[in-house]
């Protein structure tokens, strides 16, 4: 898909910031550039779309060269999303996302529905903020749309540089968790750059590492753990986290206390607690916490002008469901299949004992590389 071929780039005063690199980013891969700062993973992303052009060597795009493209025409088939976010502050939400479909003079009817369409694909409601200003929008929510922006005119590749590092851990978490579904769901070709490891293991299908503008090992997340290429990549990664990375921790280590509410709850009372805990899903319990399902915030928002339902009549209830006594791989795989992103631990009573995220995961083995190099 996107091939370098011996690509350098060097800056006057004979600065070298990347050194003759080869590599191809493979068709609908999400490929994570990381490293310390300086190591240019960020300029070879912006060589993809001439930004800044290579010094020396070749890049090309489904087998031609990108010098071949005029540098205009070019960025307007690649989508970028970045930290900025970069918003017109005086276009509403939709002549935002619509902003590279009239640049490319599409007609309207190509596009009109797609937008609202986008917005729905990463949960918000383009009834309520279509019309809206980008300063009306929450910082998660503008990225949200940022991203969404880079969808609009569907292109085949789509960079991103550090798009979710502004945000607070809480929509960083969420924006992971939406970009790795959306994948899914799209199967675009992604190069993402970022230079935390949790991230990147989180997202990436393969981890390109990148140390002095070369790099140092480019693979599966899984294969980076069990076979580092050198002590370089050790140490980025953390020695503990690598000798231990096939051993899986118990099921109550993952576990997280779940936001939980009665079925006799009002809907405008249960949107309260979704609100304050900043959650859009409610586990249904009764007094004794015995487990009854689960309520998204989407189908109460959609019931919310009923003031005479409660949470009872909007349980959902095939909810796959563990046990703490039970093999932790498989709350790993019910986690990533999840429509919820999470899975619910009951005792052998059916009461709830907590919940597995993918947050909660993230931060157990971040806690455990914290702990085993003594604090960082």
């Amino acid at each position: 898909m996107i091939e370098f071929k011996n690509v350098s780039k060097q800056y006057e005063g004979g600065f070298t910031a990347i050194h003759n690199l080869n590599f191809t980013i493979k068709e609908n891969e999400l490929l994570v550039l990381i490293g310390p700062s300086g190591c240019g993973k960020t300029t070879t992303m912006k060589m993809i779309n001439r930004i800044i052009e290579p010094t020396n060597g070749e890049i090309t795009i489904n087998g031609e060269s990108i010098k071949n493209k005029n540098p205009v025409e070019l960025r307007r088939t690649i989508g970028y999303v970045i930290q900025q976010i970069g918003l017109m502050p005086h276009m509403t939400i939709r002549e935002n996302v619509a902003l590279v479909p009239k640049l490319k003079k599409w007609d309207e009817s190509m596009y009109k529905d797609k937008i609202d369409e986008l917005m729905k694909m990463v949960g918000l409601d383009p009834n309520e903020i279509g019309d809206r200003f980008p300063d009306e929008l929450s910082g998660g929510q503008q990225q949200r749309i940022g991203v969404i922006r880079a969808l609009a005119a569907d292109p085949d590749i789509i960079l991103m540089d550090e798009p979710f590092s502004a945000l607070d851990p809480i929509s960083r978490e969420q924006l992971q968790e939406e970009l790795v579904k959306l994948q899914q769901e799209i199967k675009k070709t992604i190069v993402f750059v970022t230079h935390d490891m949790d991230e990147a293991l989180k997202i990436a299908d393969r981890i390109c590492i990148m140390k002095d503008g070369e790099i140092i090992q480019i693979d599966q997340p899984e294969k980076i753990l069990r076979h580092p290429a050198n002590e370089f990549v050790r140490q980025f990664i953390g020695e503990d986290r690598l000798q231990d990375s096939t051993i899986l921790p118990e099921i109550e280590q993952l576990m997280v206390p779940p936001v939980t509410a009665y079925p006799s709850r009002g809907l405008a009372e249960a949107l309260k607690i979704m609100r304050d805990k900043r959650v859009d899903n409610l586990l249904i319990v009764d007094k004794d916490k015995k487990f009854y399902g689960v309520v998204n915030i989407w189908n109460m928002r959609k019931a919310f002008g009923d003031e005479q339902l409660t949470l009872n009549d909007l349980i959902q209830k095939d909810i796959p469901t563990i046990t703490p006594d039970e093999n932790p791989e498989k709350a790993l795989l019910l986690v990533n299949n999840s429509p919820y992103g999470f899975v619910p631990v009951l005792d052998h009573d059916d009461k709830v004992k907590g919940i597995i995220n993918r947050s909660s995961i993230v931060k157990f083995v971040a806690n455990h590389l914290n702990d085993s190099l003594g604090g960082i």
